[in-house]
């Protein structure tokens, strides 16, 4: 029918024209996971701490006295580890913590001078190359991306959904 739009899943393909576009498709992979490993280097070689660290000052520099559930979130890591994060950051002095007066269960986190340094050498993508790529595309091709990415994982025999909360630095 004219007009009428066709999707990928309704296209007729070749085995051999398959194999050359799932080819392809890994090697897009390749691409985007050795481009965040050299990012994750550069960030180690250039700062002294690893590319979580850095996104970790970053968003402490961005917004001063964030609460470790705040930073979390804005990590989208689990709590647990963005606290483990924090420590090392603590022990390199690279932040501190501050206790509010009118509750002394809450933990409010600050760069020091050490960290505002590091984050004067951080590189163009403090957050990370791919968390910048990702957050340029618009709201239909994260909504494309994402259903592919479900569907893709779906079919994985091996996979941990653990592995959602936790940075690809640490791995």
């Amino acid at each position: 029918m004219p007009g009428m739009q066709t999707s990928a899943e309704q296209l007729p393909m070749q085995a051999d024209d398959q194999q050359a576009l799932a080819s392809a498709t890994l090697k897009n992979f390749r691409i985007i996971f050795n481009s965040v490993k050299k990012h994750f280097k550069q960030v180690e070689t250039q700062c002294g701490v690893s590319s979580s660290q850095l996104w970790l000052l970053w968003e402490l520099h961005k917004t001063p006295g964030l609460k470790v559930s705040e930073l979390a979130g804005k990590l989208a890591i689990h709590q647990s580890t963005a606290s483990n994060l924090i420590e090392k950051a603590v022990r390199k002095a690279l932040i501190s913590k501050k206790r509010e007066d009118q509750d002394q269960r809450v933990v409010r986190l600050y760069l020091t001078a050490a960290g505002r340094e590091t984050i004067l050498k951080a590189p163009e993508s403090p957050r990370g190359v791919l968390t910048e790529a990702i957050e340029q595309l618009s709201a239909a091709e994260l909504l494309q991306l994402q259903a592919s990415l479900q569907t893709l994982i779906s079919r994985m025999k091996i996979k941990d959904e653990a592995d959602a909360l936790r940075p690809l630095s640490s791995h």
